[in-house]
């Protein structure tokens, strides 16, 4: 396979290497191409700027889109992903056989701790989940070759903000009724856009995120217990949203096994990793 992966961040590097590993051919596409792995054939571009998007490699045969906003606001979004899009396609030499097309769960507007899967409706309800519905919807109009993947919240090396948060003092977290959350461990992301791109007959849609959705307050709880902090406060808030618990039954039925498929394992070993980057005190 030749892989562009446009938007080559944190879980594209790791894609990049597990790619590389089994003798693929991988140009990554970033602004900043000082990060990507050695053996990566670096095309720096701006995704919102036409012009640099004029001379990309002729023997695409793959392409996975992930890039990452400039900030968290609309026009932000829209910028990289509907504007993006359009400008990369539009760059593209011929199109490619398979293209992966990286959401997220935020399309969905559940808030009553219901389960979804790909057979619910979305119904975003936040600007993010509105821009990225429309950017599915406009990739599905260019090709019919299209898998979308959309990722629960990914955590796993450098994204410790529950971590972190988990060790202040006095913190209070909804405990009653119980918030539900999902995630999803950065090399599992990495594996599971690996996987879409090696199956023979993929579908159109998957849900990526671990085997396990969980109560916000239990993660933090758990992630506290292990870091030697007392914990978070629960409190009650009878008319306050209950998320959503995201199935990934598709993705599995599919073959795909994950590394990490609960937050304990996963947290586990980020919190691991740390001790040993630490080094004994």
């Amino acid at each position: 396979m030749h892989v562009l992966i446009a938007g080559c961040g944190d879980v594209g590097n790791v894609l990049a290497a597990l790619l590389l590993q089994e003798g693929h051919v991988v140009y990554g596409l970033k602004r900043d191409t000082s990060t990507l792995p050695a053996g990566v054939y670096a095309i720096q571009a701006d995704l919102t700027k036409p012009s640099t998007l004029t001379d990309l490699p002729g023997d695409i045969d793959r392409l996975v889109f992930m890039p990452t906003p400039a900030s968290r606001d609309q026009a932000a979004y829209e910028a990289i992903f509907i504007e993006g899009w359009e400008n990369l396609w539009a760059g593209l030499k011929k199109e490619p056989l398979r293209t992966l097309l990286v959401s997220s769960t935020a399309v969905f507007g559940e808030s009553g701790g219901a389960i979804v899967n790909e057979e619910t409706r979305p119904g975003p309800t936040g600007f993010n989940g509105k821009v990225l519905l429309k950017m599915e919807q406009l990739a599905a109009a260019c090709t019919d070759q299209l898998v979308s993947v959309r990722f629960s919240g990914i955590y796993g090396p450098g994204r410790d903000r529950l971590i972190r948060l988990a060790r202040s003092e006095g913190l209070k977290v909804q405990q009653t009724p119980p918030y539900f959350t999902n995630r999803i461990h950065r090399d599992d992301a990495a594996a599971v856009l690996m996987h879409l791109l090696q199956t023979e007959e993929p579908e159109s849609l998957y849900l990526a995120t671990d085997d396990l959705p969980a109560p916000r307050y239990e993660v933090i709880e758990w992630l506290a217990k292990e870091q030697g902090s007392p914990g978070p406060i629960g409190v009650t808030e009878i008319h306050a949203s209950r998320g959503k618990r995201v199935s990934n039954q598709k993705l599995r039925d599919s073959g795909f096994r994950m590394t990490y498929p609960d937050y304990r394992v996963g947290y586990g070993s980020v919190l691991e990793l740390g001790k040993k980057i630490e080094g004994p005190k």
